[in-house]
């Protein structure tokens, strides 16, 4: 790398500190520093012509960096800082970290983490966006600050490449199904309201609007949130690349949000004029057409069906608990309605809905409808989905068809072959893999160094190299007695 190095330690600087005058010190040193950073600022240009020119970095100690923050030179620091790979502030104070981390904060407007262990890191800490503090020999102060802790260094690949991809990814869909739900449940109210005259008659019972977003579609984006995982972990940190996805904000933007509200849009005008219009050529079983509540209950059982079923169209993984939370989201709807238009309205006094699901399900109307509108209603999403899959994919859905058949081949003789082909820390970490989980009672530097997987390899039978470290059983740990 081009390294732009700024430094204190100069003859001339040192030349002018022997004659102890402080204000000459610092009326020097700042026009060093000027001089130093006007100097780099119009070099650096040079190197981003050539393609192929060296990444540039910046190397500023703690006196200089004082100079570099005032007023007058700091947007030439953040200038020339945005500019590099790499900016090293070596031996600064924790007020300097602190000021550099806020610089870049706001007044380059980026994201930024800070991590440290220590109690000199505490302010950077804060400064930042996010702040995790590493539990160490140097205390707890920075755990105590932070917003996350880790026990060592390394672990910070995972927070970044697997968890925090994930959560980013997770956040998105919990937010703009939040929105699309919403927004095709009151559209449905809306289009009603062109038919009253805009009297103000609801169309649906107040007790549908209060537990649609409490009870009948809030567990499964819960378990969205929780487990939807897009690729696996080490998926996930063999293509690095995938993390800029969140930093470009590719999946929640403005387009984003258009496409879920077009969606939302056009279910909500299924939802309404097909349930309507279907309604109104069709007879109970005592040949009397249906009402304004027996149409409001049939649409709301579309709208419930449907978008739970939405759900499971955008999730990258479906586990047993997304198949327990939307069938039992629409199972809770359908005992609801059964209960509520059953018993729940003679004490309620509320005619309107009385034995109104049982009129329903009463006639073919009822099941020709609920299986053609969440059909209709989704045949534009699945259209979408598959399109953009196709032809539009993001970097994330090419690695999954890159490696779909991985999981089919794990105990194939072809992968067997593959594992004599690894080198010995690819090896190393297999055979950790397939070890029992071991569980520790402490946590910190001292308790989760990695020099206890061979000592446990030996007593399930499986060999694993042993590294420098793996000298003893580690007392904190429970490990499984050998089977008889």
């Amino acid at each position: 790398m081009k390294q732009f190095i700024i430094s204190s330690e100069t003859d001339a600087i040192r030349e002018v500190e022997e004659r102890g005058d402080q204000t000459e010190i610092a009326r020097f040193m700042k026009e060093e520093v000027k001089k130093q950073l006007k100097q780099f600022l119009d070099e650096a240009p040079q190197y981003f012509c050539s393609p192929s020119g060296p990444k540039l970095a910046l190397v500023i100690d703690g006196k200089c960096l004082m100079y570099a923050l005032e007023p007058s030179l700091r947007i030439m620091l953040l200038t020339l800082s945005l500019n590099c790979s790499s900016v090293v502030c070596c031996r600064v104070s924790p007020l300097q970290k602190a000021q550099v981390t806020s610089l870049v904060k706001k007044g380059a407007r980026k994201i930024t983490l800070s991590i440290g262990d220590g109690a000199n890191d505490v302010s950077m800490i804060q400064a930042a966006h996010i702040g995790i503090g590493i539990s160490g020999l140097e205390g707890m102060q920075a755990v105590m600050a932070s917003d996350f802790a880790i026990a060592q260094f390394r672990f910070l690949e995972d927070l970044l490449l697997v968890h925090g991809r994930w959560s980013y990814i997770r956040l998105c869909k919990v937010v703009m199904y939040f929105f699309y739900k919403n927004l095709a449940f009151t559209l449905t109210q809306f289009w009603f309201t062109f038919g009253t005259g805009f009297s103000g008659q609801r169309f649906y019972d107040d007790w549908f609007q209060s537990l649609y977003n409490v009870i009948f579609t809030a567990l499964p984006v819960v378990i969205v949130g929780l487990f939807d995982q897009d690729i696996s972990s080490s998926l996930s940190k063999k293509y690095p690349e995938l993390y800029k996805e969140g930093v470009r904000n590719m999946f929640f933007n403005r387009r984003i949000v258009a496409i879920w509200a077009c969606f939302a849009v056009y279910q909500s005008l299924v939802f309404f004029y097909f349930v309507s219009l279907s309604s109104s050529t069709s007879r109970d079983s005592d040949g009397k057409m249906f009402g304004l509540w027996d149409v409001s209950t049939m649409a709301f059982t579309c709208v419930v069906v449907t978008v739970n079923l939405r759900l499971l169209m955008m999730c990258n993984s479906i586990t047993r608990w997304h198949y327990i939370s939307v069938g039992g989201s629409i199972i809770v709807w359908f005992v609801f309605i059964f209960v509520y238009s059953g018993i729940m309205t003679r004490f309620d006094r509320n005619d309107n809905m009385f034995w109104v699901i049982y009129v329903l399900m009463s006639t073919s109307y009822f099941y020709v409808t609920l299986l053609l509108v969440p059909v209709a209603a989704l045949l534009g999403d699945f259209l979408y989905l598959g399109v953009q899959r196709w032809f539009f994919p993001y970097d994330y859905q090419i690695v999954q068809e890159s490696h779909k058949d991985d999981a089919d081949n794990i105990n194939t003789p072809d992968s067997q072959e593959t594992k004599e082909h690894l080198t010995p820390d690819e090896a190393r970490s297999n055979a950790i893999s397939q070890l029992p989980k071991e569980v520790s009672k402490h946590s910190g530097f001292a308790f989760d160094s990695p020099g206890y997987e061979s000592f446990f390899a030996t007593q399930f039978g499986k060999y694993v190299p042993p590294k420098a470290w793996d000298v003893a059983r580690r007392a904190s740990m429970k490990s499984k007695s050998k089977p008889k």
